[in-house]
Order: structure tokens, then C-alpha cells, then sequence
């Protein structure tokens, strides 16, 4: 069993991906909980919003992944699908480095948090799931964390069960990612051809 007195992951680095149209707001506070774990497990935590264009979201995003230990990808859930933000970013993340079948997410620990009205929405968490398994190689957590807005309180603060699985997926995050430092074979995992 694993605690929150940790210690420091050295140079473990999870990225947060907001990939809402508009940054912050419900999915920012889901994504700012997974952080939380994550930074109490000793990782560097950072964010990209997506919806910012004045910093060029999706360029700066595309430019961090190479470098990030574990990823978060977040968006808000609309008519059962990630935000466009989010989908554009999916559609650009390289799979080939030259000849060789290769991904900035490949073989390593990746999370998702969705965000939506209500509990109708919660598996298009899988179609996100079946492409950064399948199409670019990433150990996706189970279950992910969708949180509905009746998962939220006062200043967008996540409630309950819906807090705990934030945490839960924040910690396995950093986990999985140590795990995937010392394991060769896991790491090595690459895009299918």
C-alpha cells in the first residue's frame, strides 16, 4: 500500500493537458486535482491549455509530451466526445520519428479526466482510451476520472468520490511512471505499423 509521504520523484514530470476551448473552469479543476496528487508524490507538475491561442496551446503541448514522465489529458465532454481543442492535439501528436513507428506518448503512463453535464457521457472516456492505447502505444489508467457537474461544489471544488478518484489517478500517475523508468520491456512499447 502506497502513502502520500513519498518521496521526491527526481525529474518526474507530468504534464496537464486542458484541452477545454475556453482553459480552466470545471475541467482546469479536475485537472488541478490530479496535479495535486501528483505534486504530493513528488513530481514537477505543469499545465497546457489547449484553448489558449495566444500562446499556441496545441504547439506548446505537441512540444512537451517528448519530455513529460505522465500525461493527463482533460477535456469537457460534449454530445459524447472530447472538446475539438483536445481532438485537434490527438490529430497532430506525431506516431513516426522518420522510419521507425515511434510517439511521444509511446510507453508511457498517461491518464484521462473528462468533465460533462451528467453521468450519459462517461464512456466517451473510451474512445480516448482505445487511441492513446492503441494508436500511440500509452499505458492508459483505468478507470480515468470523469467527474458530472453535480461532482462539483462551491469555487468548482470536486466532491466526494469524485475528489478521491482525482487523487487516486493523480498517484497512480507518478506510480506507473517509476514503474515505466525501470521496466525496459514496458517502456519500449511503440505504435503498431
Amino acid at each position: 500500500m502506497t502513502t502520500d509521504a513519498a518521496p521526491e520523484r527526481v525529474g518526474m514530470h507530468v504534464l496537464l493537458i486542458d484541452g477545454s476551448p475556453t482553459g480552466g473552469g470545471r475541467t482546469g479543476a479536475a485537472l488541478a486535482a490530479v496535479g495535486a496528487a501528483a505534486a504530493k508524490r513528488g513530481a514537477r507538475v505543469e499545465l497546457v491549455a489547449l484553448g489558449d491561442h495566444q500562446i499556441g496551446g496545441i504547439e506548446r503541448a505537441v512540444a512537451q509530451l517528448a519530455d513529460a514522465d505522465a500525461i493527463a489529458f482533460g477535456s469537457p465532454v460534449y454530445r459524447a466526445t472530447a472538446a475539438a481543442p483536445l481532438k485537434q492535439l490527438i490529430d497532430v501528436i506525431p506516431r513516426t520519428n522518420g522510419e521507425d513507428w515511434d510517439s511521444p506518448l509511446a510507453g508511457k503512463a498517461v491518464g484521462i479526466v473528462h468533465t460533462g453535464a451528467s453521468l450519459h457521457h462517461f464512456l466517451a472516456s473510451n474512445v480516448l482510451r482505445d487511441v492513446l492505447a492503441g494508436f500511440f502505444a500509452a499505458h492508459v489508467l483505468p478507470p480515468g476520472l470523469y467527474v458530472p457537474r453535480e461532482g462539483f461544489g462551491e469555487g468548482a471544488a470536486l466532491l466526494g468520490p469524485y475528489a478521491d478518484q482525482a487523487h487516486q489517478l493523480g498517484s497512480a500517475l507518478v506510480e506507473l511512471a517509476e514503474v515505466l523508468r525501470t521496466n525496459a520491456v514496458l517502456r519500449s512499447l511503440r505504435p503498431q505499423a
